[in-house]
């Protein structure tokens, strides 16, 4: 390669290089632009602010008021949610317990051995 086609190559390289970075910082103007579209429309003077100030206020009451709401029904729901959430289980419980229990009832002791009910009584202590 000759120095001049180098050159030659290094300008097309810095000329592709110089559209990408226009096209880029041309982009970002129009964002740049559209912001401050968006702050100009507001109301910049006093009675505007105090009128946003006054909204802003009134939304956070509200949002306050309803945060304050939930709050306090908050422990009542989750007892609810506790006690529908945990009724099935313990009924399930309840009745295997209760079919446990029949069935403990009704086992018979095996023959040849005594059943631990009627085990002699231990010799009474005498007194000192």
């Amino acid at each position: 390669m000759t120095i001049q086609e180098r050159f030659g190559a290094f300008e097309a390289e810095a000329v592709g290089r110089i559209r990408k970075v226009l096209s880029t910082g041309n982009a970002r103007l129009m964002e740049v632009d559209e912001a401050l579209a968006k702050v100009a429309k507001d109301d910049w003077t006093m009675p505007g602010l105090r009128r946003q100030l006054d909204h802003l206020r009134s939304r956070a009451e509200s949002l306050r008021a309803e945060a304050r709401r939930k709050a306090e029904d908050l422990p009542g729901e989750a007892v609810a949610r506790i006690a529908t959430g945990t009724r099935a289980p313990i009924q399930n419980l309840a009745k295997g317990l209760a079919e446990l229990a029949k069935r403990l009832e009704t086992v018979k002791p095996k023959r040849g051995k005594e059943p631990e009910a009627s085990a002699k009584p231990l010799p009474k202590e005498k007194p000192m």
